[in-house]
Order: structure tokens, then C-alpha cells, then sequence
């Protein structure tokens, strides 16, 4: 029997298949040949970025089978005869292929998220009557008190890529209940590691944060990026206002956890139907911590959250539309919708504290701003 994995060469499904394949168990990644390398080969660049050494890699090439799919495609564009070998050896089906992006629109993200995810059940449906299907969701797909997937209008989904995943879970929960089959639904918040992510390598919301925030400083000009990056005595600070609330806070999970957690529940027994979980930190993140975070890259910046920023200059038309996205948001951690961790989960280990050092190395910033 063989686990089946979309997404695996993604910031979470690459360690996903990390754990997996580290329980010995065969493993089928799903997934498409693409930027010139074929998907085995993506693989094994994505388990060497999140820290897969030779002797491991060569452990997972005796386990990992890598098959060429396409999930907009009925029948993920596999011959029928094919489909229904892979269906028939699956022991458990874990779906974390997504579009992530929060400016695509619906229609732009609906063919992977929504049409991808019935294609897998699809297939999940002619699997044992025993394997699980694993669907990787997203905490903010649960707005406000609304806690259930049917009960909330599409309208609370902020983003796109919100209303393309709580559509999703539409299809798995009417999938699950239609034909009695097990299905988890996994929700983690903002994931995040403290750990270094290689150039090149699938990222996550912070290490793209610090990323961007090192590109724009390293486009201004000299005199400007000396007057970001270095503080003088005597000379005051510049001054650049957020858009954005002191109040709001963040839920930061880090993915180690996130993965320890989400390989944990697999193994519990779940009846028929869907069993949501939310996979968030038990402890929100207040928005200032990022605020210092990111204030540590540039020494030079005074840095002020506001509800509004009137006739920005320069440097605040550039840093405002990206950092809003963290500072203008609710990304508290839903915990509420769904059972929580420590209910399903008593022996789980806690989670590192998300704290100003733990932000400032997720943001992953590897060349020094400052020199």
C-alpha cells in the first residue's frame, strides 16, 4: 500500500512528504514536470531545501514515486487503467496542491483549488474503504463565528484564494457525507520556520516579507538605502507610517509543529464524514512584534502603525501595499472552528514560542541589508 501526496513540492507538502517518507512507508507524489526539471527531480530539490541530507535522499529514492498529473484534468490526465492502479494501492490520500495567492481571483484560482480537489476524491473514491482523505485548507476560511464549512456565506472569505479553499471543503465534506468515507480537514494558519530556507526554495508568507523588504532597500538609491540601513547619532530616524492596526494580531504556526501535528492525526481513527482541525499556535502574535521584527532590518526607520497613511511618500507607497497584507488583516488563529489540538492531541509537543527572534529568523533575510 502507498501513500498519495499532491503539493510536495511546496513550503508545507515538501515536509509533509519529508515526515511521511521518514515512517518508511511508500509514498506517490502527485504533482506536474515543470521550470525545466521533471517532477522526480523537483522532488528531490524540494527534500534537499528543507533540509534532506544524502544518505536521506537516497533512503527516499527507494521509497518515493513520483507521478506526472494534472489535477484540472478528469481523471488528473492519467490513462483510466492507471487511475484506478494508483487508486486501488492508496492507504491514505493527502491533498496539499493549491494556487496560493492572495490577489488571484476566483475564477483564476477555482481550476486547481476547487475542480483539482473533486478530481481527488474522485480518485480517493476507488481507494480502500479504510484510506483517509487529508485536505490541507487554510484557518482563514472560518471568518468570524462561523463555524462550519456549509453554514457561513462566501461572502465572510476575504481573498480569493479564502473563498477557492472553503469552496473546496465543500466538495470534500459533500464527497465524505455522500459516500461514508473519512476525511480530515487540516487548517493551519500563517506557517512559518525559524530555520534558514534556501534561495531558490518554496517559501513561506514571512521569508517572502523579508525577501521583498531586502529587494526594495537594495533598488533605492544610495542615498536613501543609507538612511534606511544605518543609524546616526544625533540624526533622527525616518519616519515611514503603516497602514495598519497596534491592536490586530497574528497567528503564526511554525511548520515543524504544523507537520508533527497534522502526521499525528492521521494516525487517530476517524468515523465517516469530516473532522476539521485547526493547526494554529495557541498563542496569537501581536502585530507589533512584527512591526520590531522588521524595524531590526532597518536601523535607520522609525516605524508607525495607522489606521490610514494621507499623502504617503516614496518609501511608504512602496512597503505599504505589501505589508499591509500582515498588518491590515485579522489573522488571529480561528481555533474555535474545529477541534482543537490539545483536545485531539494530548501528547503533542508544544510549539516554539513566536516571539521577536523567532519572527526576525523567519523572515530569512540572508544577505545582510547592511552591507
Amino acid at each position: 500500500m502507498t501513500v498519495l501526496i499532491t503539493g510536495a513540492t511546496g513550503f508545507l507538502g515538501s515536509r509533509l512528504l519529508r515526515a511521511l517518507l521518514g515512517g518508511g512507508r511508500p509514498v506517490a507524489a502527485l504533482g506536474r514536470d515543470a521550470a525545466g526539471l521533471p517532477l522526480a527531480a523537483r522532488l528531490e530539490k524540494a527534500l534537499r531545501d528543507c533540509g534532506a541530507d544524502d544518505a536521506e535522499l537516497a533512503r527516499a529514492r527507494a521509497l518515493l514515486t513520483a507521478v506526472p498529473v494534472d489535477l484540472t484534468r478528469p481523471g488528473l490526465g492519467l490513462e483510466p487503467a492507471a487511475h484506478d492502479r494508483l487508486a486501488a494501492e492508496a492507504e491514505a490520500v493527502w491533498h496539499c496542491a493549491a494556487a496560493l495567492s492572495l490577489m488571484a481571483t476566483v475564477d483564476t484560482l477555482t481550476p486547481v483549488n476547487v475542480t483539482g480537489t473533486r478530481h481527488l476524491t474522485e480518485l480517493a473514491d476507488r481507494a480502500p474503504a479504510g484510506a483517509p482523505f487529508l485536505y490541507v485548507s487554510t484557518a482563514y476560511v472560518a471568518r468570524d463565528d462561523a463555524p462550519a464549512v456549509t453554514a457561513s456565506p462566501l461572502g465572510e472569505a476575504v481573498t480569493g484564494y479564502e473563498r477557492t479553499k472553503r469552496q473546496a471543503e465543500g466538495v470534500v465534506q459533500e464527497w465524505a457525507g455522500r459516500r461514508r468515507r473519512t476525511a480530515l480537514v487540516l487548517r493551519p494558519s500563517l506557517l512559518a520556520t525559524a530555520r534558514p530556507v534556501p534561495e531558490g526554495a518554496a517559501q513561506q508568507p514571512l521569508s517572502v516579507l523579508g525577501t521583498v523588504l531586502r529587494d526594495l532597500v537594495g533598488q533605492a538609491p544610495p542615498l536613501l538605502r543609507g538612511a534606511l540601513l544605518r543609524r546616526h547619532a544625533g540624526v533622527p530616524r525616518v519616519r515611514l507610517r503603516l497602514v495598519g492596526d497596534s491592536a490586530s494580531r497574528l497567528n503564526i504556526v511554525p511548520v515543524e509543529y504544523a507537520v508533527d501535528a497534522m502526521v499525528r492525526l492521521a494516525r487517530l481513527p476517524h468515523p465517516p464524514g469530516v473532522t476539521a482541525y485547526p493547526v494554529v499556535h495557541p498563542v496569537d502574535t501581536p502585530a507589533p512584534v512584527l512591526v520590531a521584527a522588521v524595524g531590526e532590518l532597518l536601523p535607520g526607520v522609525e516605524l508607525v502603525l495607522r489606521p490610514s497613511v494621507d499623502r504617503p511618500n516614496l518609501v511608504e507607497q512602496q512597503v505599504n501595499p505589501i505589508l499591509e497584507s500582515f498588518f491590515g488583516r485579522d489573522w488571529r488563529s480561528r481555533a474555535d472552528d474545529g477541534t482543537p489540538l490539545r483536545d485531539a492531541l494530548p501528547g503533542l509537543p508544544p510549539p516554539a514560542p513566536v516571539d521577536g527572534a523567532y519572527v526576525r529568523a523567519a523572515l530569512n533575510v540572508r544577505i545582510p541589508l547592511h552591507g
